[in-house]
């Protein structure tokens, strides 16, 4: 595990995942790039700058009291993290361009069986203005992780061994007219788990092809339809399943500080006839936002409600609830504190269609606390702790209670 679960909910660039996509197909939660975000003032460097690289190296020491995410028998363990990284920003009048490598180790002093986690990931990003009408976006996000990520859909809430998670989407924007245009998209996600049993009943590869048409009703208004097909192929165990998604929306612009996107509609969804599994027809919804309401004080907001991949064995989908809310609170210069909070609400009707009894419901709340203080321009001290809890009263093996807390250092060079 790397202790950098600790950070508020939000994507490897700092923001909310876009609401073209469902979150399962946006970008995953690293900890280690949470951790070693360059600074806002670093942005701005390019191409034709001196120093578009900048470095990373964070050290942390923390305690983990559930390790393996168990109602019973659970282990615990003081541990050491240390993660290094890269960033490459370049900016001209058609291109913008941004790269991080990173990577990191976490030594658990107690735990028994292995005592190395490692994690690492490699994101890419870039838009370029190919004609005055055409802009061309381009991004790939891969990480190794070694614990569960709530943020990530479709992923098990539970510690389920090392597993790879890689998202890479292209996307052309085409302006036909001053208040109508039209994005193409198409997303390209596997799931890939060290464990073999696990790969063979939970690895897949998810695809998202969309289509949305946009009109600008009002100057920082524009009115959304889309279209999605998302088909979802297992290596091994026969939950294929075939989504579309028929969905109206907006994206609005209340001030350059406060944005919101919002979509709605309807999800069609057929299963593999192996599986006997009903075809599922139902709402489907989601919404991000983000409003800075003063400098260095923000706050953001992500909703779905859906069908994502279950994380569990013999199931291929659940009906998820998920919000996630998160708060940047500037004091001074120097001082910062940051909160999060993580809610899904889990259905799961799959495993047993002649006994309705089998169904049931899982609660999962994770909420997050931290501080940051700039003790020099290049190196902040860090302090956060998470609570999470996972609530499923029918299904006792999935339901377990976790505490971690971490101190460390970051630094920028």
């Amino acid at each position: 595990m790397s202790i950098f679960a600790q950070q508020p909910s939000e994507d490897f660039y700092g923001a909310p995942a876009p609401a073209d996509f469902p979150q399962e197909l946006g970008t995953p939660v690293d900890d280690n790039a949470a951790a070693l975000e360059v600074p806002a003032e670093k942005l701005s460097e390019g191409i034709f700058e001196d120093k578009p690289f900048t470095f990373s190296f964070a050290i942390r020491e923390g305690y983990d009291d559930n390790l393996f995410t168990t109602e019973t028998n659970r282990s615990e363990s003081f541990y050491t993290n240390m993660a290094g990284g890269i960033n490459y920003t370049a900016e001209s009048s058609r291109l913008q361009l941004s790269a991080a490598l990173n990577g990191g180790v976490t030594y658990y002093y107690t735990r028994p069986g292995e005592k190395f986690d490692y994690t690492g990931a490699l994101n890419l990003q870039g838009s370029y203005k190919l004609t005055e009408r055409l802009t061309l976006n381009f991004s790939t996000n891969t990480a190794y992780l070694a614990q569960p990520d709530l943020e990530v859909a479709g992923t098990s809430a539970r510690n389920n061994g090392d597993y790879m998670f890689s998202s890479t989407t292209i996307a052309g924007a085409y302006q036909w007219s001053e208040k109508f245009s039209t994005d193409t998209k198409y997303n390209f996600t596997p799931f890939i788990y060290v464990e073999d049993s696990l790969n063979d009943s939970q690895g897949r590869i998810e695809q998202m092809v969309g289509q949305s048409f946009r009109w600008l009703v009002l100057p920082k208004s524009t009115a959304v339809l889309e279209y999605r097909v998302n088909p979802v192929n297992y290596y091994t165990a026969p939950l294929d399943n075939f989504g579309q998604f028929f969905l109206v929306g907006i994206d609005q612009v209340f001030s350059p500080r406060f944005k919101v996107n919002a979509r709605g509609g309807a999800e069609l969804r057929f299963y593999n006839s192996d599986n006997d599994n009903p075809d599922y027809f139902g709402p489907y919804a989601e919404a991000n936002g983000s409003y800075e309401y003063q400098k260095n004080s923000s706050v953001g907001l992500n909703l779905r409600y859906g069908t994502e991949a279950s994380g569990l064995n013999g199931a291929a989908t659940r009906e998820t609830f998920r919000i996630g809310f998160n708060v940047v609170q500037g004091i001074t210069p120097k001082l910062s504190f940051q909160g999060g909070l993580n809610y899904l609400n889990n259905f799961y009707n799959e495993f047993d269609k002649q006994n309705p009894n089998s169904d049931f419901y899982e609660n999962i709340i994770e909420f997050s606390l931290g501080a940051n203080f700039k003790i020099t321009k290049n190196l902040i001290l860090q302090v956060g702790y998470t609570y999470t809890v996972d609530m499923a009263p029918e299904s006792e093996q999935l339901s377990y209670q976790r505490n971690v807390a971490f101190v460390g250092l970051n630094m920028d060079f």
